[in-house]
């Protein structure tokens, strides 16, 4: 209820929160039949049967039927329409959305069941969302960061360790969040002055054609899953170690990056990173500009 429906000023209790518990009471799941996507499981002697009052309605004792109810209680309450909007529009526009285009998106979802292509839809039209001034309004994630970095290089990727590794380092593990409600989307979180080091050190990298993204890796004789591949601990005692020399590619072209990246790097940005002279730097100097960290 409150990560994911009605948020956490949508008008509940505590008492509701144990009571809705309680009226899931039974459902379970049969691990064996999870291949035949048919794992769920109801069980009847599981189930609290006792008297219940959730949300201020008093519930009828229907078994299953108790949480399946509740769930359509939820789905259509106008507190997860606005709850869902919101995210929706943080995601997408703004850490702070304007709340006319979240009471926008808040009637849609009411209008539609909760349809979220219609609520997208409705969110891609809107003058919020199309604005100049919405360009550039939020601060990439570390996995947009390191995405972005890549895809504007056009390098072919051959060995995610290295990309795995930096997210790492940037606190954002991939599939490492710890609480249910998934990473944060907002600058706040992200933007720190040892975050910032870290992705200066992984663009440098990258731009300056060391980082070993383009280098297949065996993983029989690598015994660090987010190296570079250098490592041969795995290797028998008796077996010579054969130095393993990583591909060092060029620098990349800083023509080339901001061809690609076109108008997301301002004139004035431009401008600064052409002042310093050519350097074996210039790529990672426009992938690490403040330009290049917001989407």
């Amino acid at each position: 209820m409150e990560l994911h429906t009605l948020g956490v000023d949508g008008g509940y209790t505590q008492a509701d929160v144990t009571t809705l518990a309680r009226m899931l009471t039974g459902w379970s799941f049969d691990p064996r039949r999870a291949e035949n996507d048919d794992s769920f499981r109801f069980f009847k002697r599981l189930h609290d049967y006792g008297h219940k009052v959730w949300l201020g309605k008093t519930v009828p004792v229907r078994g299953l039927a108790e949480g399946e109810w509740a769930l359509d209680v939820l789905a259509s309450s106008p507190a997860t329409a606005h709850h869902v909007s919101y995210e929706l529009a943080q995601y997408f526009v703004a850490d702070d959305p304007p709340p006319e285009l979240v009471d926008l998106l808040a009637q849609r979802f009411l209008a539609t069941g909760g349809d979220i292509r219609a609520i997208l839809e409705a969110l891609f039209k809107s003058p919020e969302f199309r604005t100049a001034t919405s360009f550039g309004q939020k601060f990439k994630t570390p996995y947009q960061y390191v995405i972005s970095v890549v895809r504007a290089a056009g390098i072919e990727i051959k060995n995610v360790r290295p990309l795995l590794a930096a997210m790492n380092r940037m606190g954002m593990p991939l599939y490492g969040c710890q609480s249910p409600d998934g990473y944060k989307n907002t600058e706040d979180v992200w933007l720190n002055p040892d975050a910032l080091a870290q992705r200066i050190s992984f663009v440098s990298g990258v731009g300056l054609g060391r980082s070993p993204i383009s280098t297949v890796i065996d993983d029989a004789l690598d015994s660090d899953p987010y190296a570079g591949g250098t490592s041969r601990n795995s290797a028998p005692a008796d077996v010579p170690q054969q130095p393993v020399v990583s591909a060092v590619a060029p620098p990349l072209d800083v023509n080339a990056i901001l061809a690609t990246v076109g108008d997301q790097i301002s004139a004035q940005t431009r401008a600064r990173i052409a002042a310093l002279g050519p350097s074996p730097y210039n790529a990672a100097q426009v992938l690490g500009s403040p330009d290049f960290m917001r989407r």
